[in-house]
């Protein structure tokens, strides 16, 4: 059942973008845009995760307009997200990091959280590691539901303390 809630909600988000998309030629070429750095991702995680998300803010497009407002850039990178089926990577981790490639660059000061957490395996004593990816703002989740997130350890964010300090310089 929260697998076809969690269908309707990607359905509900396509059709809801859709007017926006069809009737701005800025943000169909930022959705292209958006799709093809999706589709780099599998190539740059298979680097270290601090390297990739190095990599990851340091590409740039020449975009001869501004990114719209925060709302419809974390949008359009959900919907990109959700297009890019063919990718290894799960829906978490895409839109993880397309938001917050995008968002960095309207200097919103989000932080990426990877986390894991154990779920019950194949038999009953098995037990097997499920990951997820998500955005902080501050230290709230940053549009993200809370069974998504929740009971997940957070292994590693980004960017670290160290970094977020060298960004504030």
């Amino acid at each position: 059942m929260p697998t076809l809630f969690t269908r309707l909600r990607h359905l509900w988000l396509g059709l809801r973008l859709l007017p926006i998309w069809i009737t701005s030629p800025q943000k169909r070429k930022l959705l292209a845009e958006m799709r093809k750095v999706s589709g780099q991702l599998p190539v740059l995680l298979k680097k270290p995760i601090p390297q990739a998300m190095i990599e990851l803010e340091k590409l740039r497009g020449e975009r001869p307009f501004p990114l719209p407002p925060e709302t419809q850039t974390r949008q359009l990178a959900d919907l990109a997200a959700l297009l890019d089926r063919r990718s290894p990577l799960g829906l978490c981790l895409r839109r993880s990091l397309l938001r917050y490639r995008y968002l960095h660059e309207l200097d919103v000061p989000v932080t990426v959280q990877f986390g894991a957490k154990f779920t019950p395996g194949e038999s009953a004593n098995a037990k097997k590691i499920a990951g997820h990816a998500w955005l902080v703002l501050g230290e709230r989740p940053y549009h993200e539901y809370d069974e998504n997130w929740q009971g997940y350890t957070v292994m590693l964010r980004w960017p670290t303390e160290e970094e977020s300090a060298d960004f504030a310089d």
